[in-house]
């Protein structure tokens, strides 16, 4: 039990009374206040001024309180945990990057930018056990999302209490403080509020300890250790609570431990204090994290226990939450501590994996797939049309892959466990069901890259064939290459063998010579339509052109016929031969050797002509999958070969409408002859096929309606997010299917397959309503909110955890142009649970004009660029209206997403003078001028209008009878403001916004001439 002997004596003024008369007593625990730990000074100094009164003055504060004093008597003696976490907590805080500081640009939300330390600090003003409370508070935001961990809270708190009652029942002593714990309330609002608070923080932590949390990560997710305790939701999560808390007081006293389960693991990464590890996995490996708060000998050895890797549900917390919903019984849960936050760009890397999946590849081929796509990319990248929008989501896929370091390494690159990740998990993202065909788009077929290089010659599908059967672990006995293709009235046939062998192994033992060099032989005949061999010219050709590759070949003909293969099928890949008068090689005793193609086979790859058959009794085995794996080597040997882009450009392109298909046809180098007569000596005719060029890349590759238009939509929040660069996005989202996401626009789901390939998303970009924006951000923040965007047209700023997303509009000079998406993202938060969407009040307040004649001033404008609205400011607060969004319908006690009502008010030197709607801006019409002119333009204003120069709020609430300038140039607050109430007054037609460049009036009167000379009510300047 955590030590209780400094609480001020005022809590108790009858300590020294016996324990009945205490009994009697009903103090409020919560109003406590200690003094925090000097390790912990600086996270109460570098907390924002609203923060720290709330956690030493406010609801947090008496949460801590009372989650201390209740758990008291659990809580171990930690000082040491207690010490070093306050040291860590210190650092991060005390980080500019991790806790910035508002500026003058954050507008209304400056109070609110900055870390969530709150409950930290309002831990570290309560009672020491308070902070105990606060290290379980980050776990259970490690393990849960929100609305579980809050019910996994309310049923600690109510068994607890029901146990102390109960002791209480029995005549059991029991703490006096433990006792007036049980008698305070402790809300769900109150527990949701303690979560978010630690929720937040841990986003923040993890950004600031980024270096070993990733390396601890990857560690963790690596070995199997499970959760061990059994029991109830009360036991399994106190338990491994106070083990975690044991252990790490251990380890920080110089004494090293063994991880008992993974509770200790899921504390370590919560609570970011980092020992040196011992991995005793296939091999023991110690690894050396350096943290410095651990002294040299606290190792922490992983990996003794219990492991099982068949059976990942032991590496998740179950639990049964019988607090969660309003309805049933207990509901069982899993922890979601795998679901971590990337930046958009990695979000990539997991669809790139969810891609391989959707081409049914073996996870051994992933890393060759990566270096593929990198290798396109380069190669897509060497083209002026790289920039058009046909290509903006391959190169998205390329450039995912250029981003991973070390593709052969899945245990210790990151962005290879993203991809991994995206392969195993994503199979919903772009679709259920959804699909895009052939792997590769077809690019490792060997009929495109014969027909996108103009490649008549067949050595590169000998080549192509032979890389095959060695990737599958053929020997040069074991299988054979055969090519048939129509040519006249006959088929050309020719076979080769698939490694070099010996040159009595192919003629027979007398051919045998004594230097036996080894070398591929070659067999060629023609068939005529009667099945009969013949004569063709094609037939010497060929033999010549083999004999220069120093290849052994032979020209089979009616003397010796018994050498030729007789094809018992003629369907492609299920075809059977027999060669009655097999060479040494191939021969098996006095009966024919057989060959078989294997099931779907080598025309999976787009091997149309070429085929691999293997003799019968090798067949066995052989996996047929491995074929769509292995038929990427030569794919990517020759994007390796420098082919031609262009190419590359137009197989793309193919799908594109007004695309010439005809016109793409005869670019390409390929060039069809006809025949020459077969009578003739030489034969220079073609031994491809025609009609495969006519049409064969048309309908080479396809994808389904739904995985295009997630595709696109990937593509349109990539935009949403560049804007965004500090924000992250929960990996959660890969169980979305996106095709069917409210923020997409109509137009992009109504759009068809040929357009969806040619849109321009940048275009789109610039279309994206305010609405749509939000409802994508809150998808992409929470990983599974998908909101109706008509919720969403008064909302202008959304909170979730330790972000804050706020429109463009508000924290913009109004002369600026806000076309399509204009987001920005604030590190902090508004104090709230759950998902936050401000929205201001219907009517927004502006105070009425004193009618006091000391004020009324008047100044003639005199044409100078000046701001007197220095002490303009703009802040944020909240009315108590808050209503939950309805958004899905789960029978859950919590609500997770929230229209919040949100007032931004305007003050003048700390006096309030208005409340304003920003959104009234849309709705008005006002004009707005920036001067690009050569006149000159110290011209005084014309002395024909009566000009005043406005420099007071009080002068703007209650204008003069004539032309009033507002002098606020360079002061975008002020801008913002006056412009704002003006439209909220509905003067908004008689306002112009003219920049920050000094007036020219000459251009001013030309614009205003027509239809007669009329200057505005009001100009901002």
């Amino acid at each position: 039990m955590a030590s209780l002997s400094n609480i001020n004596a005022s809590l108790l003024s009858a300590k020294n009374e016996n324990t009945v008369a205490l009994v009697n007593i009903n103090l409020d625990v919560s109003w406590y206040r200690g003094t925090p730990p000097v390790e912990f000074l600086p996270v109460g100094s570098a907390l924002a001024p609203w923060r720290k009164t709330e956690a030493e003055d406010g609801e947090l504060h008496k949460t801590a309180c009372r989650l201390g004093f209740l758990f008291n008597e659990l809580v171990p003696e930690t000082p040491n945990l207690i010490r070093c976490y306050g040291t860590r907590a210190s650092e991060i805080m005390n980080s500019p990057n991790i806790n910035p500081r508002g500026t003058w640009e954050d507008g209304p939300f400056r109070d609110f930018v900055g870390a969530d330390g709150t409950c930290i600090w309002a831990a570290a003003t309560s009672i020491p056990a308070s902070l105990n409370t606060f290290l379980l508070a980050c776990m259970l935001a490690r393990a849960w999302d929100a609305k579980n961990a809050t019910s996994i809270w309310a049923e600690l708190v109510h068994e607890r209490i029901a146990h102390v009652q109960a002791q209480l029942n029995m005549n059991k002593v029991v703490n006096p403080h433990t006792e007036m714990a049980i008698r305070q309330n402790i809300s769900r609002a109150d527990l949701a509020k303690w979560d978010a608070s630690a929720r937040a923080w841990l986003r923040r932590a993890d950004q600031s300890m980024v270096r070993y949390h990733d390396q601890f990560q990857l560690i963790m997710n690596n070995v199997k250790t499970p959760f061990v305790d059994p029991g109830s939701t009360f036991e399994k999560v106190t338990r491994g609570w106070i083990r975690s808390m044991k252990v790490l007081e251990d380890l920080l006293r110089n004494v090293p431990q063994e991880v008992p389960d993974r509770a200790v693991l899921m504390a370590i990464s919560a609570w970011h204090l980092y020992p040196d590890l011992l991995v005793c996995q296939d091999k023991t490996t110690k690894v050396t994290l350096g943290d410095p708060l651990f002294p040299p000998a606290a190792i922490l050895t992983l990996g003794l226990g219990l492991r099982d890797s068949r059976r990942d549900n032991l590496c998740q917390w179950s639990l049964a939450l019988s607090h969660l919903r309003y309805y049933g019984g207990p509901v069982k849960v899993r922890s979601e501590e795998g679901f971590q936050r990337v930046n958009f760009q990695d979000l990539w890397v997991v669809a790139l994996g969810a891609l391989l999946r959707q081409w049914q590849l073996p996870s051994s081929s992933l890393e060759a797939s990566i270096i593929w796509f990198k290798r396109l990319g380069e190669v897509i990248r060497t083209s002026s049309a790289s920039s058009s929008p046909e290509f903006s989501w391959l190169l998205k896929f390329c450039d995912a892959a250029s981003s991973i370091d070390r593709p052969d390494d899945m245990e210790s690159d990151p962005k290879m466990q993203l991809v991994h990740l995206g392969w195993w998990k994503a199979t919903r993202l772009f679709g259920s069901g959804a699909t895009i065909q052939p792997p590769y788009f077809g690019l490792c077929k060997l009929s495109v890259i014969r027909e996108l290089q103009g490649d008549d010659d067949l050595e590169l599908g000998f080549q192509y064939i032979r890389e095959i059967a060695s990737q599958i672990n053929l020997q040069p006995e074991d299988a054979i290459a055969v090519y048939s293709h129509k040519l006249d009235d006959g088929t050309y046939v020719e076979w080769a063998t698939i490694l070099p062998v010996d040159d009595h192994a192919v003629r027979g033992p007398a051919s045998q010579s004594k230097e036996a060099v080894k070398t591929n032989a070659r067999w060629v005949y023609y068939q005529r339509r009667d099945y009969h061999l013949g004569r063709h010219a094609i037939l010497n050709e060929r033999k010549r052109h083999i004999q220069k590759l120093g290849e052994i070949c032979t020209i089979v003909s009616k003397e010796n016929i018994g050498q030729a293969i007789a094809f018992e099928q003629r369907n492609i890949d299920a075809m059977a031969v027999t060669w009655d008068q097999a060479p040494p090689l191939f021969k098996e005793a006095t009966i024919a050797t057989r060959f078989r193609a294997l099931p779907l086979g080598t025309t999976a790859l787009g091997a149309t002509d070429f085929r691999l058959l293997i003799r019968e009794t090798r067949l066995e085995g052989k996996s047929t999958r491995a074929l769509a794996n292995h038929g990427l080597k030569p794919g990517l040997a020759w994007l390796n070969n420098n082919p031609e882009v262009d190419a590359i450009v137009r197989h793309f392109k193919l799908l594109q409408p007004n695309y010439d298909f005809e016109e793409s046809k005869a670019k390409r180098r390929k060039i069809v002859r006809e025949p020459r007569d077969v009578d003739n000596d030489t034969y220079s005719g073609p031994l491809t096929s025609s009609k495969e060029d006519s049409g064969h890349l048309r309908n080479l590759w396809w994808a389904s309606i739904d995985f295009l238009i997630s595709l696109r939509a990937l593509e349109l929040a990539t935009i949403i997010y560049r804007q965004l660069p500090t924000a992250t996005v929960s990996l959660k989202v890969i169980d979305q299917e996106l095709s069917k996401a409210h923020w997409i626009p109509a137009r992009l789901k109504a759009i068809q397959f040929r357009q969806a390939l040619s849109m321009s998303v940048e275009d789109e970009s610039l279309k994206l309503s305010r609405r749509n924006v939000f409802a994508a951000i809150a998808m992409f923040e929470s990983g599974y909110l998908n909101i109706d965007t008509e919720q969403l047209n008064e909302v202008v700023a959304l909170c979730s955890e330790d972000s804050i997303f706020v429109s463009g509009i508000l924290l913009s000079d109004p002369v600026t142009e806000c076309s399509g998406i204009n987001m920005r993202h604030l590190v902090g938060n508004i104090g709230q649970a759950g998902m936050v969407f401000m929205v201001a009040p219907l009517s927004p307040q502006i105070r009425a004009p004193k009618y006091d004649a000391r004020r009324v001033r008047q100044h003639t404008y005199d044409g100078k660029c000046a701001d007197k609205f220095k002490g303009t400011s703009l802040h944020l607060s909240f009315t108590d209206w808050k209503a939950a969004l309805d958004w899905n319908y789960t029978g859950e006690i919590d609500q997770q997403v929230f229209l919040m009502e949100s007032v931004i008010s305007v003050q003048d030197k700390g006096q309030w003078v208005a409340d304003i709607d920003v959104l009234e801006l849309e709705r008005s019409d006002f004009k707005v001028i920036q001067f690009s002119c050569d006149c000159y333009r110290d011209a005084p204003p014309p002395a024909s209008e009566d000009i005043l120069s406005l420099e007071t709020w009080e002068e703007i609430l209650d204008p003069p009878p004539s032309i009033g300038v507002i002098r606020s140039n360079g002061n975008w607050v002020a801008r913002l403001a006056a412009i704002t109430i003006l439209a909220q007054q509905s003067h908004q037609n008689a306002v112009v916004l003219l920049g920050n460049e000094p007036i020219c009036w000459k251009c001013l009167e030309d614009l205003f001439s027509e239809p007669e000379p009329c200057f505005p009510s009001f100009m901002i300047h």
